[in-house]
């Protein structure tokens, strides 16, 4: 049976509002956290004029600038100049959280690896990957729901570019691996839950 792919008016009508909202538009908080890392990420290799990753960085700020662009046109004016102005809010409530998330993964890629050349830019790299796949996680368990719902099978509006930006994070880190552990899970929990207050707000 061939997957439906629903836009963002569909899946806002499809569910009542208070679950249509937190489904369609936490991904799109927590992918602002992404979004924070990536301009570090990129800020840190261009200040340092590290040359491994100047390919890198030019296709993250791509896809960062196409996001904006694709989120402009599937959300309904209204809901995207809110969330525009919501962005920044919710990145500030996440400041302290941000930092400590910096440290969790940073402290576990110190004790497999000993201190390495640039390891602040592997650290960035394994926060965006873990986020990531919280999305990821996220987002198949809503496109679950919507096939339950309609009874074929179905996907949300879910961002390839996160995608190609976990391609890209894994490999400048990929003599670097990392498992996510138990803290840097109750990290992303964390901002995560503050992605669900700011939804709420949109109610």
């Amino acid at each position: 049976m061939k997957e439906r792919e629903l836009s963002t008016t569909e899946f806002l009508n499809l569910f009542d509002r208070k679950e249509s909202l937190r489904m369609a538009y936490l991904p799109h908080y927590i992918t602002q956290c992404v979004l924070y890392y990536v301009n570090l990420l990129t800020d840190y290799g261009s200040e340092r004029q590290v040359d491994d990753i100047k390919k890198h960085s030019r296709l993250l700020k791509a896809l960062q600038q196409e996001y904006f662009d694709n989120l402009r046109r599937e959300m309904p004016d209204n809901i995207f100049n809110q969330f525009l102005a919501q962005r920044q809010e919710y990145l500030q409530n996440c400041g302290a959280n941000l930092t400590l998330m910096y440290f969790t993964f940073n402290n576990q890629l110190i004790k497999k690896y000993g201190r390495a050349k640039h390891e602040t830019l592997y650290t960035y790299c394994h926060i965006i990957l873990a986020l990531i796949e919280y999305v990821e996680d996220f987002d198949r368990k809503v496109n679950n729901r919507i096939t339950q719902k309609l009874g074929v099978p179905c996907r949300n509006h879910g961002d390839a570019r996160l995608s190609t930006i976990k391609v890209i994070c894994k490999d400048i880190v990929r003599d670097y691996p990392i498992p996510v552990s138990s803290e840097a899970k109750t990290c992303v929990g964390v901002v995560a839950n503050k992605a669900y207050a700011m939804v709420e707000t949109m109610l």
